[in-house]
């Protein structure tokens, strides 16, 4: 994916998933017609997929989020809206950062077969617990699916997993899972300090 802007756009933040390229790019040519919303990234994932990640105010978003929609129609794989999304999501997928060392001592692993409803689900595990977000990653390199690791106490975890669960369920999402690793070995703290791609240098 392209990273095209990195300033805070405003609270609300929409994810979008189609299924060919090119009617990918007819979407965001409408959707950014439509209204005042900041593209923050967009370009191609794994098995030929486009994914559109805007923001901004929460009046133009949703204005941008509908048109993209009725545009797109059946290419739209999958989409999430996000009013007032939380705070710490636009950074950990712009730049892919890793937030290490947490405190606590259980790892919650978070995995979707597509990115926009785990954002969904990681939003609702973040606003309804104390936990902390280690990673996000939205379809590169992983065959376009998507994984979240998030860390804390066991309490806040199980609290956080139950979120993301009835997320996933409510959106329907087929392909979803999660795990729940309390009193985490050192060998997981150490595999948490970089990213997860077994290749540190992504080769496809």
């Amino acid at each position: 994916m392209k990273e095209q802007r990195t300033l805070d756009p405003g609270p609300a933040l929409a994810m979008l998933l189609l299924g060919d390229i090119p009617p990918g790019l007819f979407v965001l040519d409408a959707l950014a017609k439509e209204a005042d919303v900041e593209v923050l990234q967009t370009g191609t994932i794994h098995c030929g997929r486009y994914l559109i990640l805007f923001g901004g105010e929460v009046g133009p978003v949703e204005r941008a989020w509908r048109r993209a929609l009725d545009t797109a129609g059946p290419q739209v794989l999958d989409e999430v809206l996000l009013p007032h999304a939380e705070k710490r999501l636009l950074p950990a997928i712009q730049a892919g950062a890793i937030r290490w060392p947490a405190p606590g001592d259980t790892l919650g692993v978070l995995q979707a077969a597509t990115p926009p409803v785990l954002v969904r689900a990681v939003d609702a595990a973040l606003k309804g617990t104390l936990v902390d977000l280690v990673e996000l990653r939205v379809g590169d390199g992983i065959g376009g699916k998507a994984i979240a690791s998030l860390w804390g106490e066991t309490h806040d975890m199980v609290a956080a997993v139950d979120l993301a669960r009835a997320s996933f369920e409510k959106a329907g999402a087929q392909g979803a899972s999660t795990a729940l690793i309390p009193r985490a070995d050192p060998a997981i703290r150490e595999a948490l300090g970089g990213a997860s791609r077994f290749f540190r240098e992504f080769r496809g």
